[in-house]
Parts: structure tokens; sequence; C-alpha cells
């Protein structure tokens, strides 16, 4: 009886593993987002006008497997303007947020 409980209890805490895991891997590209706005953010805090290109470079990547559209709109940004690419991200976050909204 004993062992049956012990069983029961490793299922259930791997199944609960397994069911966090999914859910972080599901979250991941928001949490990418999320970091990505909040630096594009603290830059215009400070005064910055310009995102940097090694910054531009790692969202453009991410944008390119997400939506074409905003892909474009951000490499078309020749001047990598803070506020454009601010606007950029968050319209990807929208996206992202229905896409799990539908998923949930």
């Amino acid at each position: 009886m004993l062992a049956d409980t012990i069983v029961s209890i490793r299922r259930a805490h791997q199944l609960a593993l397994r069911r966090r895991k999914a859910r972080d891997t599901r979250r991941h590209p928001i949490s990418l987002v999320d970091r990505w706005l909040s630096e594009v953010e603290t830059l215009l805090e400070q005064n910055h006008q310009v995102v940097p290109m090694p910054l531009i470079t790692e969202i453009a990547g991410f944008l390119r497997l997400l939506d074409g559209r905003l892909y474009q709109r951000l490499r078309s940004n020749d001047k990598r303007d803070s506020l454009q690419v601010l606007g950029v991200l968050f319209e990807a976050e929208e996206q992202l947020l229905r896409e799990l909204a539908l998923t949930a």
C-alpha cells in the first residue's frame, strides 16, 4: 500500500513537471518580447533614440519566424528608431497573447 502511494505521488509529480514545462514553453516567446520591450523602454527613458544593431538583429530573427509583416516593418526602420521598434514589439506581444489565449 505504501509502495502504491509512492508511485502515485511520483506520477502526480511528473505530470505537474510536464505541465509546467509545457506552460513555460508556450510562454517563452512572450517572455522574450517582454524582455525586449523593457530594453527599448529603458533606452527611451535614457533618451536614446536609436536601438543598437545587435538588439535589432536579435529581434529580427525572432520576428522573421513569427510574422513576416512585423519583420519587414522592423527591417525597414533604417534609423532603428526606438519608438518604431517599440510599436513593432507591442504588436508582436498582442499577437502572441491572442495566440496564447486561443490555446489555453
